[in-house]
């Protein structure tokens, strides 16, 4: 059985590329037109870089930890931090169909970590 602390990894993994995903958004929101300059000195595009530089230092941990095939799925649950996160932030709707996806996605990860031995 693997460490819970190992499973952090897994968790870092999602929470970082989350807030890529939103310092991205915001990166798109305060940047006007196509500028590359603009964009490249944008705080929120520099922290957007970070926070996926850092998700890929963990990722690489996480596999030396966990099989591709287990960790992998878990990844899916940036889609729901990513929803929640942008309602809260950017006031976008959250659907039926949203909420019916979440709920397949979840149970998706929860079988195919029962099948691979591995408890969550």
């Amino acid at each position: 059985m693997k460490s819970n602390l190992n499973f952090i990894f897994i968790v870092l993994c999602i929470l970082l590329q989350s807030a890529g995903g939103i310092f991205g958004k915001y990166a798109a929101l305060t940047t006007e037109g196509f500028n590359p300059l603009e964009t490249i000195i944008n705080v929120f595009y520099l922290l957007s870089i970070v926070c996926l530089f850092l998700q890929a230092l963990f990722w690489q941990q996480t596999l030396i930890h966990y099989p591709l095939s287990f960790a992998y799925p878990f990844m899916s649950l940036v889609n729901f931090v990513v929803l929640i996160l942008s309602y809260f932030f950017f006031q976008e709707g959250i659907s039926l169909n949203n909420l019916f996806g979440l709920i397949l996605i979840s149970s998706g990860i929860k079988i195919l970590a029962h099948y691979s031995g591995d408890s969550i």
